[in-house]
């Protein structure tokens, strides 16, 4: 019987079918609910920091281009907290009690961490689908989780929500 359950989102398409999930066992466990999500620049859907190299550097780096990238940033950032108020309201009117959290960093380790500190029982994720070169080169979230987190992991396939 899980008692804390923490629900990694990642604002894709997929994450409501990840959240349905998580509630579905919270619902039976009479478990509490943790949402989190991780900004970061290695998720889709997220703003990217422009890599500058050499003389560009100087001339793309004004302050106006800072500011649009900021305020980029930004809007990644509320759009991501309205998500996970909405998940903790969906939660809440199923009868669960739910918090969201929101962390910057890199997603497998903060999750890891997360998962630690709250003493989660059990971590609901997804995953991207990567294979082969590409898992290898951009990494896999959910291996790393399953690999190094504190409780157990229930990996939720890809499918339609």
């Amino acid at each position: 019987m899980f008692h804390k359950i923490l629900v990694a989102i990642d604002g894709s398409d997929d994450s409501h079918a990840v959240f349905k999930t998580a509630l579905d066992i919270a619902k039976v466990d009479l478990a509490n609910l943790l949402i989190l999500h991780v900004l970061s620049f290695e998720e889709q859907n997220s703003e990217s920091i422009p890599m500058f190299t050499g003389l560009e550097y100087f001339q793309a780096a004004d302050s106006q281009t800072l500011e649009i990238d900021r305020k980029r940033w930004q809007t990644y950032e509320q759009q991501s907290l309205d998500l996970l108020k909405s998940l903790v309201d969906r939660a809440t009117a199923a009868g669960t009690i739910a918090e969201f959290h929101q962390i910057s960093g890199g997603p497998g380790r903060k999750i890891c961490e997360f998962a630690e500190s709250e003493e989660v029982d059990l971590i609901v994720m997804g995953r991207r689908g990567l294979s082969g070169v590409n898992e290898f080169l951009v990494g896999s979230v959910s291996n790393y989780v399953l690999h190094r987190a504190p409780c157990s992991v229930l990996i939720d396939k890809k499918r339609s929500s």
